[in-house]
């Protein structure tokens, strides 16, 4: 890592503050892969997927998560964009994952061509949920969704949110107990926290000059699963379709945080490590 990176231990390295500039490390020397969330995740629900990666593993918090502030209302690309270069900046890191939103920061990152993003020489897209624009019935889906959310904040009502969240997940996976427990605690981070800034990021464009992508001389993976209205295959589609050495890896529903997390690893470590 970069002498620019910050070092302070934390009580909690689930919740790191800002003199890490909101990142945990694990483990030690080259490469250094930066590990970033999707919309209300946090470094606790990014680290399964650092297992078996070989060199550091640094996980990023950013804001409106995990304890970080909200960087302001209406999010943006743009928005997580300034915090991922930030992250990457401190750490050098030479790879990175991004989880849905931050897959899509990502994308914006490398391309508006951003100094950091030069340096990538590996980045694996995670349930990408954005890309450079939505057909008509998938933004009618996203937009009438995040009015839902907002009804259900604005009038207080927890049950609500949660039967919203719960039914994006496959039916086999709501009635599981840690798929409804992390949805409570996604309610409770809605409610209490200021992550609600955040809440329009499902219709918002990730990349505006997706022609781009095509100079990117990094290797790509691009890891979805079927069946998950927040992250279409589609999307993980114009990704891999997008990116000269793009490898598309598509698992059957709600493989990837819940079902079939031995497949995920396998997949991610053959393609982290040399």
């Amino acid at each position: 890592m970069s002498s620019s990176q910050p070092t302070a231990p934390h009580a909690d390295r689930n919740l790191p503050g800002p003199e890490t500039g909101y990142t945990a490390a694990f483990g030690a020397g080259e490469p250094v892969t930066l590990f970033a969330h999707g919309f209300s995740g946090s470094i606790r629900d990014t680290r399964p997927f650092t297992s078996g990666i070989e060199g550091t593993r640094v996980l990023v918090n950013l804001g409106g998560h995990g304890g970080r502030p909200s960087p302001g209302p209406d999010w943006t690309y743009a928005t997580i964009v300034a915090q991922l270069s930030r992250a990457l900046a401190d750490t050098g890191a030479t790879r990175a994952l991004g989880v849905s939103m931050s897959a899509g920061g990502l994308a914006r990152l490398i391309t508006e061509r951003a100094p950091e993003a030069a340096r990538l020489e590996r980045v694996a897209f995670v349930l990408p949920a954005s890309w450079d624009g939505f057909g008509p019935q998938l933004a009618a889906r996203n937009a009438d969704y995040s009015q839902r959310i907002r009804q259900a904040l604005a009038s207080g009502d927890r049950e609500a949110l949660a039967a919203e969240l719960l039914a994006r997940e496959p039916a086999e996976v709501q009635t599981m107990a840690p798929a409804r427990a992390w949805v409570r605690a996604k309610v409770d981070a809605l409610f209490d926290t200021d992550m609600s800034d955040g809440v329009g990021l499902a219709e918002r464009i990730a990349v505006d000059a997706p022609g781009a992508a095509a100079d990117f001389e990094g290797e790509v993976l691009v890891l979805t699963h079927e069946d998950d209205p927040s992250h279409p295959v589609e999307i993980a589609r114009a990704y891999a379709a997008a990116f000269p050495a793009a490898r598309l890896e598509i698992l059957p529903p709600g493989s990837i945080l819940w079902r079939g997390r031995s497949e995920v690893r396998r997949i991610l470590t053959e393609f982290f490590n040399d």
